[in-house]
């Protein structure tokens, strides 16, 4: 099969949970959720976090999008902020318990609101409401549980924001970080996307039905490429099981007639999201 021609429409690489790097067109940077070090052999988000990788790794961060501010998607946020001074585009509901937990100049914080459309150079953010998978902890049991978060931990619980990012020339991502939310309705016609990045279904804790329930879920959004996301605890634990998860989606989505594929990543690898024309 013989390519005619490649447009080329962004770089890209997951690093780790949500946590993702992206490289515009025009040299722009996006990084989202930043979670991949953490400090102490035996502290639970420094057993899921790819080996080795620090933010001196990172090649850019213009721009630090959070879906929300739980522990493992804002671990180290402060210090991509020292290094790149970057302007951090947060739901405004956690602002406040952002400036109150972390050293950021308060000029670069930028809440946005959901259902908004917002411009920034080489690319347009549209905002929408997204929820966490459901918990039984109250304000004082997310306190309990890990107090040097304070508040941001329970605003993360309650301010998760989806969105969608469409770059200068057309292309555009969806990144969903928790339950749909109704944005199977949200993602139809116009506003379809080229690429899904999702998280998973529910808890890591279950395992049963995950590749039927996502690609029932990929298939009624009905659009072309999809990357699952935050299920590092499976590549860590049970390798074998995340993997299969990812081929079994893509026999389902074959046997229901839908031209939609999931994406296998390999943490911290570059990719190149391209629109092709190849011979038949």
């Amino acid at each position: 099969m013989a390519n005619l021609t490649t447009s080329h429409a962004m770089e890209f690489r997951w690093i780790n949970g949500q946590c993702f790097e992206f490289k515009l067109n025009n040299g722009i940077t996006i990084l989202t959720d930043p979670w991949f070090h953490a400090e102490g052999d035996d502290d639970m988000l420094s057993k899921m976090c790819p080996p080795d990788f620090t933010v001196d790794d990172l090649e850019g961060a213009d721009y630090v999008l959070l879906n929300h501010t739980h522990m493992d998607h804002i671990a180290n946020l402060q210090e991509v902020v020292d290094r790149f001074h970057s302007t951090v585009i947060a739901h405004s509901g956690n602002i406040l318990e952002l400036m109150k937990s972390h050293e950021i100049p308060v000029t670069d914080m930028y809440p946005v609101d959901y259902e908004g459309t917002y411009y920034f150079d080489g690319f347009v953010l549209q905002t929408h409401h997204g929820t966490h998978h459901r918990g039984k902890m109250t304000l004082q049991g997310v306190m309990d549980w890990h107090p040097q978060e304070g508040l941001i931990g329970a605003t993360g619980g309650t301010f998760n924001m989806n969105f969608v990012i469409t770059t200068a020339q057309g292309m555009r991502v969806a990144f969903i970080g928790g339950n749909d939310d109704g944005m199977i309705e949200r993602l139809q016609g116009p506003e379809k996307p080229n690429l899904i990045i999702r998280n998973k279904m529910a808890s890591s804790k279950v395992k049963e039905g995950v590749a039927e329930s996502f690609a029932d879920w990929f298939a009624a959004v009905d659009t072309q490429l999809l990357i699952p996301m935050h299920y590092e605890t499976w590549l860590t634990t049970d390798p074998e099981f995340a993997n299969r998860m990812i081929s079994d989606m893509n026999r389902i989505m074959a046997e229901k007639g839908k031209v939609g594929r999931v994406a296998p990543m390999e943490r911290g690898k570059w990719y190149t999201l391209d629109l092709a024309i190849n011979e038949r």
